[in-house]
């Protein structure tokens, strides 16, 4: 007997790999969908990101009373949910939670607890973040979703539910560009668009893509997998007047019913324009028959390889047409990369699937094999002892960081170290950090997030302890310095008095008739603190000082700057 896990992998294991029927008529089974989640998440946020908002929209919003208020506004989510449900893999949760936080896409209502020997745990609780802002389309100005009236547009759940958990960033942003410039665009009376001509550039500068063969093989595969057809074809052309940019549509599933087989759209790949594309310049519309292959697909040309490959990749449950693909497309070294570390990963939903997306995207060693780069860095010592002062720990750290942790750390770490030089280590460093995310109303569990809140604060006070510990070492060493030479300046001026009452009697003479006429105010001050003041007047050097004021000779920082052997250093 299966489990209900168990069945909720295969379903979605079948539900990914069989043919998409087409969306269903928006008049029922849809979520009213903020447009900024177009406008914004979409083009700037990666994958995971996309996937948990994604989640939580369609939770939130896709299910209301019949007041259309949302029936559950806080979603309690656990990492099993998002790993099954939203797509999104284990180890990559935790950054894209992160990351949506720092975004304000979403809101940490309560946080989870794992579970323990005797607490059974409990599971997080998020909600979508709002703002009473006014309406934004620019990523800098976003502060949270537009929560009044309007800017949204009725999309089909199957956008959320069969599109988004399967398929790559870029097939999700091409759809997402047709959603938003045609159903997604009310024209004048309340009209929607049914289709909408883009050229490449739009859909290129619209869903920000890094790449023109990026974006052709996501338009490519978004048309094979009936998410969007192409209704009418485009035309590149020197002159501008005859260039016609291509139309889209998204693929509805009464169109396809209607269809004995496939319009000759889903055939052409012809790539369309108004600005500067990689195509033929002459005016066909057909593509030159002479084809370039990618560099990665040139190269691997070793038959007995690929075949063995192959097998090794159907034995992990591919297609044979899939997985002659993947060589074509990627070098067999990184394939064999992705292959030995698949086992590290220890995928959860389809291995496959899994495999796929790590060749696809290329990702990086997983964590558990990053482990041992990071272990004793700066950026694992900060994270550890930033765990270890967030929770009141003041002697040796217990929880060890995890690799992303380590190395989202390690950066921070070298931003003070150029900022503060060695005034400090990375142990004093992350405590600090810790102590003051403790201090937060609400705190901030997450070192990633504690550095995006507050890492700015956080070199703005260290900068202050370092410019306070230098102004006081400052003053340290010039009183250290004055101490030392005072002696040598006070010889100095004795020599500046014996050699006036030699030469210049006279002017001598006016300066010790000053004197006496200060003895004489003194002794006759009934003040009981004149006869402390007399006693010290007496003295030599009280005399020399009252002589260098008498001539205006330099006061000692003067005489060190002119005239000392051995002035004061500041650099020093």
């Amino acid at each position: 007997m299966l489990t209900p896990v168990t069945e909720r992998k295969r379903s979605l294991s079948s539900k990914a790999s069989s043919t998409f029927q087409g969306f269903k008529t928006p008049t029922s089974n849809t979520t009213y969908t903020p447009n900024q989640f177009f406008d914004i998440v979409i083009p700037n946020f990666p994958r995971g990101v996309v996937r948990i908002v994604a989640y939580l929209l369609r939770k939130t919003l896709g299910w209301c009373d019949a007041n259309g208020n949302p029936q559950e506004e806080q979603i309690r989510v656990s990492y099993s949910e998002l790993e099954q449900r939203a797509g999104v893999s284990r180890d990559m949760i935790r950054s894209a939670l992160d990351a949506a936080l720092a975004g304000h896409l979403i809101e940490c209502v309560t946080a989870g607890r794992p579970k323990l020997a005797h607490d059974p745990g409990e599971s997080a609780r998020y909600q979508l973040c709002w703002s009473p802002l006014p309406y934004t389309t620019r990523h800098p100005e976003f502060a949270g979703f537009f929560e009044g009236e309007g800017n949204r547009t009725d999309i089909p759940n199957q956008f959320f539910d069969d599109l988004i958990p399967n398929e790559p960033l870029s097939v999700i942003k091409v759809v997402g560009s047709v959603i938003r410039h045609s159903i997604g665009f009310q024209a004048k009376h309340g009209r929607r668009r049914q289709q909408v001509a883009l050229s490449y550039q739009q859909i290129e500068n619209y869903a920000r893509f890094g790449s023109r063969s990026d974006l052709a093989k996501a338009i490519r595969t978004s048309m094979e997998k009936n998410y969007i057809v192409r209704v009418e074809d485009g035309r590149f052309s020197p002159a501008a007047t005859e260039r016609r940019r291509a139309t889209y549509a998204l693929c509805w599933s009464d169109y396809l019913i209607s269809q004995k087989n496939k319009p000759a759209v889903y055939q052409s790949e012809n790539h369309t324009s108004i600005g500067q594309i990689s195509e033929p310049t002459d005016q066909s519309e057909k593509r030159t028959s002479i084809k370039t292959k990618p560099e990665n697909e040139t190269s691997n040309k070793q038959p007995a390889a690929n075949n063995e490959l192959s097998k090794t990749l159907i034995g992990i449950g591919f297609s044979e047409r899939t997985a002659r693909k993947l060589i074509r497309e990627h070098s067999i070294d990184a394939i064999k990369q992705q292959i030995a570390w698949l086992p590290a990963r220890a995928p959860a939903r389809s291995p496959a699937g899994l495999l796929r997306r790590a060749i696809e995207q290329k990702w990086n060693a997983p964590v558990k094999l990053r482990a041992t780069e990071v272990f004793g860095s700066s950026g694992w010592e900060f994270a550890r002892c930033f765990y270890a002062a967030y929770g009141g720990n003041q002697g040796e750290p217990v929880n060890e960081p995890s690799p992303q942790e380590a190395e989202f750390a390690e950066a921070f770490v070298q931003r003070l170290i150029g900022v503060l030089g060695t005034k400090g280590t990375p142990t004093e460093w992350g405590r600090t950090l810790g102590q003051m995310a403790r201090e937060q109303r609400n705190p901030f569990p997450s070192l990633k997030l504690a550095i995006r809140q507050l890492g700015d604060a956080y070199l703005v006070r260290m900068e202050k302890i370092q410019l306070h510990a230098k102004h006081a070492a400052s003053i340290d060493a010039r009183e250290s310095h004055e101490k030392q030479y005072r002696p040598a300046w006070i010889a100095w001026l004795a020599m500046r008095e014996q050699e006036m009452r030699r030469s210049d009697s006279s002017e001598y003479a006016l300066f010790t008739a000053k004197r006496d006429r200060e003895r004489d105010e003194l002794a006759a001050d009934p003040k009981p603190w004149s006869r402390k003041v007399m006693e010290t007047f007496e003295t030599d050097q009280s005399r020399i000082l009252a002589f260098r004021q008498f001539l205006g000779l330099p006061d000692f920082w003067a005489w060190d700057v002119t005239i000392n052997s051995q002035p004061f250093q500041p650099n020093e």
